[in-house]
């Protein structure tokens, strides 16, 4: 795992959680940390989540 974000093309695009959030669901990537994402939900929660736990558009 990397612990600095790194500059990717996946920031900004809409993903969907394979396992819901409080609910949420869907939401905009706002960070890439290697193998872990931070995720904005549309509620506007940031989260980390695992690359593989989410579907990326």
């Amino acid at each position: 795992m990397c612990s600095y974000e790194e500059p990717t093309d996946i920031i900004s695009l809409h993903y969907t959680l394979l396992t819901s959030y409080k609910g949420y669901t869907e939401g905009t990537i706002v960070g890439d940390y290697g193998n872990t994402i931070v995720v904005c939900l549309d509620s506007g929660k940031e989260v980390v989540e695992y690359r593989d736990e989410v579907i990326i558009y």
